[in-house]
């Protein structure tokens, strides 16, 4: 038999269980009982018929054998029929006990009782004897046994049956106030939280009720800061950053004035700059639109994905000065509409944390249409403080940024550590892509 594997079914199960015990044990006891009750019945009158026979002798007990209501009585064990001397064979040694015997053997229904008893008197013992017969039944054995079968078999069905009813009912009863607490915690909003809490019935589920509404309450405070800080980084950071794109464009306005007094290392670092503060720009909106639990997504634009990943590795290549470190790095010509921001973010991520932990040995770049595979391969094992380049601590926040933009927007991600280093598979899903979305795919 299947164990339940609800609670429901595991009290009705146990409830039955239980019931049954308890019916077989009582109807055990109950007959232990009747039986006894019927020998202490028996071995009374016995005694009551053998001081009635001791008084009328006048102090004088029977050495012969005597009839007395159907007993036999006699002072001489001896004196007895035969049958019965021949069934107990030694005469009852403790006084005021009735002995049994019959003449079954266990499974057959016995035709013949015997029962005898030695009774004390001032003058002596007097022994009493009596040989019940079986009157002979109405039907045959194995009827009667199959009749006694299905007799306790009935009675088992209708204990069963009853217990069940019961158990069912109680469940019933028990359990609404248990489903009104589960519909109650449900349906709790922010409205409702405000809302007293109700009444379920028992004092265990009122606790339990003010327990998950405290907790809830606890966790909508916290989630209106959250949103409130949201909120107001939201401001503090685009004001900034617009103070900073707004500076660069006059900067930029003054080279192109200015051009032949600016060198090309100039020119390179206001570019660095530049896409610095568009790298700030579209992660604060990117960060914020994560924050939201509902929202359009970033607005797709026409992406190059391999002039992407170039850009990308190119910028982060300082994480490899000083190593031992080979980067290959193998695209093809693809263009997708994607969410430009979000994009970048993953691919910046991946790359660098390929770079930062990777000390010896070589980081393999993969790009085929919208798949974009990194492979990092350690040449020796280091530990984790030696493979940790000065200053990149935490990239365990961005492969979690990573995971949530990917699942947010529905890109396939893989993560998959591995003996030599480390594999990381994602697929841009660009639904909106144009013609060109498929060049390049192998």
């Amino acid at each position: 038999m299947r164990r339940p594997d609800t609670l429901k079914g595991q009290l009705i199960l146990g409830g039955l269980v239980v019931g049954l015990l308890l019916a077989v044990g009582y109807s055990v006891l109950s007959a232990h009982y009747f039986l006894r009750g019927m020998d202490n019945m028996t071995r009374a009158h016995m005694a009551r018929v053998a001081d009635d026979v001791a008084g009328r002798q006048g102090g004088a007990l029977p050495e012969d054998l005597r009839k007395v209501a159907g007993y036999h009585l006699s002072g001489d064990w001896q004196a007895m029929p035969e049958a019965v001397r021949r069934v107990f064979r030694d005469a009852p040694g403790e006084p005021g006990r009735l002995y049994k015997q019959d003449d079954g053997n266990g499974l057959q229904r016995p035709q013949t009782f015997y029962v005898a008893m030695r009774h004390p008197t001032p003058e002596g013992s007097l022994f009493v004897a009596d040989v019940i017969a079986s009157s002979p039944p109405a039907i045959s054995p194995a009827n009667e046994s199959l009749n006694s079968l299905m007799t306790l078999l009935g009675l088992g069905m209708i204990i069963a049956v009853g217990l069940l009813g019961a158990l069912l009912w109680w469940l019933r009863h028990v359990s609404r106030p248990v489903n009104a607490l589960g519909d109650w915690a449900r349906g709790l909003d922010a409205q409702r939280l405000a809302e007293p809490t109700p009444d379920f019935g028992y004092p265990e589920l009122n606790e339990l009720a003010g327990l998950l509404r405290e907790s809830l309450c606890s966790a909508h405070e916290g989630l209106a800061r959250e949103q409130r800080f949201l909120a107001h980084a939201s401001h503090e950071l685009r004001t900034p950053i617009t103070v900073l794109r707004h500076n660069l464009e006059l900067l930029r306005r003054f080279q192109q004035a200015h051009d032949e007094t600016w060198s090309p290392r100039h020119r390179q670092v206001f570019a660095r700059m530049e896409r610095a503060g568009t790298t700030m720009k579209h992660l604060t909106e990117t960060l914020l639109w994560l924050s939201r639990e509902e929202g359009l997504a970033p607005p797709g634009v026409r992406v190059d994905l391999e002039a992407l990943l170039d850009a990308q590795v190119a910028e982060l290549r300082y994480l490899l000065r000083d190593k031992a470190v080979d980067v290959e790095l193998d695209t093809a010509p693809c263009h997708l509409t994607l969410p430009e921001a979000p994009t970048r973010i993953v691919l910046g991520n991946l790359i660098r944390n390929a770079f930062v932990h990777t000390w010896e040995g070589r980081v393999v770049i993969r790009q085929r249409g919208s798949e974009v595979r990194i492979d990092n391969y350690q040449a020796s094992p280091k530990t984790a403080e030696a493979d940790e380049a000065p200053g990149e601590v935490g990239f365990g926040l961005g492969l979690r940024l990573t995971a949530q933009l990917t699942q947010r927007l529905g890109w396939p991600y893989e993560n998959l550590p591995e003996a030599t280093g480390h594999r990381v598979r994602v697929v841009f899903d660009a639904r909106d892509a144009g013609p060109m979305a498929e060049q390049g795919v192998s």
